[in-house]
Formats: C-alpha cells, structure tokens, sequence
C-alpha cells in the first residue's frame, strides 16, 4: 500500500528542517526531509527550490503540525528574548548569562567542561 506523504513545514536552512526532524522522530513520527541535499549545497539557491520541506505520512500530519507550531513558538521566543537583552542567555534556560560566564547561575548548563570536571 502506498502511503502519501504531506509538507509539514518548510525552512531556509538543512540544519532548521533537521531539527524539527528529530523532534518528530522522537515522537514517533516518521518524517522525510525533501531538497535537503539540494539546498546543502547551496544555501543561497534555497527560495528557487522551495526550501527545506519536512513530509509526514498524512496519518500524522495533525501531530506533526502541533510539533512544528512549538518549534517556531519557541524559536520566536528565544530570539525576542535575545533582542531584548544586551546580555547573551543561557541555551538550556534562556537566563542571562555574562558572556565571561562558562556556567549559568540559574540552572548550571555550562558551554563546556567545567574545572571539577578537568581535574
């Protein structure tokens, strides 16, 4: 039986439509990536080919949908909070967090290994 597959969302970058991919998976869904390749190599040529398109099976078109819808809720989110603020922000918690900081004071997500961990 052949199943069809619809757009769930489109992006401008690989790297976008693959995290959104990875959400789906996650959840169980089965998504397929379309011009990724294409659009990889040439970022620039993205609007020519329609963008990144992310595809599911019809059966979870109404799942995938609410997925992606947070993802760019959150995405839009994250930015206005960082243009609202000179200070760079947490990635795990979205707090201020000095850029001379390597550790967030509020939920302790650090850029990389920190000196306890070195020794």
């Amino acid at each position: 039986m052949q199943t069809n597959f619809v757009v769930v969302d489109v992006f401008d970058h690989v790297v976008d439509a693959e995290m959104l991919a990875m959400l789906l998976t996650q959840e169980g869904l089965t998504p397929q990536l379309m011009d990724n390749h294409t659009v990889g190599m040439n970022w620039m040529h993205s609007g020519a080919y329609g963008g990144v398109k992310v595809k599911v099976p019809e059966s979870q078109e109404a799942h995938a949908k609410q997925i992606a819808g947070q993802l760019r809720t959150q995405s839009k989110a994250r930015l206005q909070m960082m243009a609202d603020t000179n200070e760079d922000a947490c990635l795990a918690c979205g707090n201020e967090m000095p850029e001379a900081d390597n550790e967030c004071g509020e939920c302790g997500w650090s850029y990389g290994q920190t000196s306890s961990e070195a020794d």
